[in-house]
């Protein structure tokens, strides 16, 4: 079957800047249809590899808003800092309200449809590897871990803030996104913390709330979060925990059920 978008040529015409230039169509760089190894290329956790937009369970205003500004993410990309649209997205919100899902399923229409480059990272992961690369004992450098981070098209960083920063975690984070925010490459983030300013912060009584962002990563990285990227907050059940409780409420059921046979 000919590719739709390349006519099986191996490359596609795109415009940019008011120009049009040819680039490597999706099939030829995958060796077929762009999403068969969307999963293996883009470094897709296996918990993720079936998350999608289409697939996207927005049964809230705060869900339906969150895939309505993905979606026209999607549309408009590269958007290259020519817009209020930004370089990317950053997603915050509470454990399992879809925050990562998200993410992945805007990772995947850019890879599959747009024919961009990406990468999955969990922060932590990331900096593991980095960290490894220290080892003489591993054939991997850092500039070999950082290069294709800081390269890639679109890069997906999962769970920032989880844990606390060091001095080197903030200086590396600082030189991937920088890095990227002037070469206009477009940066997807997920972090359960929530966002407020450094004035908002301070103010805050500290002994009757959670941390913030900036607690977790220091205001100069999330100031340059906050210029290269679009800010969706997302409320909402935590999905995880709401079916462990459908489970349980079966297996309780089941043992009544079993409880009242036995008796009668």
């Amino acid at each position: 079957m000919s590719c739709p978008r390349c006519g099986d040529t191996g490359f596609e015409i795109v415009e940019r800047d008011g120009g049009e230039f040819a680039r490597p169509c999706p099939c030829r760089r995958s060796g077929g249809h762009p999403e068969d190894d969307f999963v293996a290329r883009c470094r897709i956790p296996a918990r993720y590899e079936e998350c999608n937009l289409a697939g996207f369970d927005a049964g809230t205003h705060s869900l339906r808003s969150a895939l309505e500004r993905c979606l026209r993410y999607c549309e408009g990309y590269p958007w290259l800092g020519q817009t209020e649209e930004g370089l990317g997205l950053l997603f915050s919100g509470e454990n399992g309200v879809g925050k990562t899902h998200l993410a992945v399923g805007v990772l995947r229409e850019l890879v599959t449809q747009k024919g961009a480059s990406g990468q999955f990272w969990d922060f932590h992961e990331l900096v593991r590897e980095i960290k490894r690369s220290y080892d003489p004992g591993t054939r991997t450098t850092e500039v070999q871990v950082l290069e294709p981070v800081v390269e890639t098209d679109v890069l997906l960083l999962d769970d920032l803030g989880a844990w606390r920063m060091t001095d080197w975690m903030v200086d590396t984070l600082f030189y991937i996104l920088n890095s990227r925010y002037l070469a206009k490459r477009a940066t997807l983030v997920t972090t359960n913390f929530q966002d407020v300013d450094k004035d908002k912060a301070s103010r805050a009584d500290p002994l009757h709330r959670r941390e913030y962002l900036i607690d977790r990563i220091g205001a100069r990285l999330r100031s340059r979060l906050m210029e290269m990227c679009v800010f969706i907050r997302i409320d909402g059940t935590d999905h995880r925990a709401a079916r462990q409780e459908g489970i349980q409420a079966v297996v309780r059921r089941g043992s009544t059920l079993r409880a009242q046979r036995r008796d009668g």
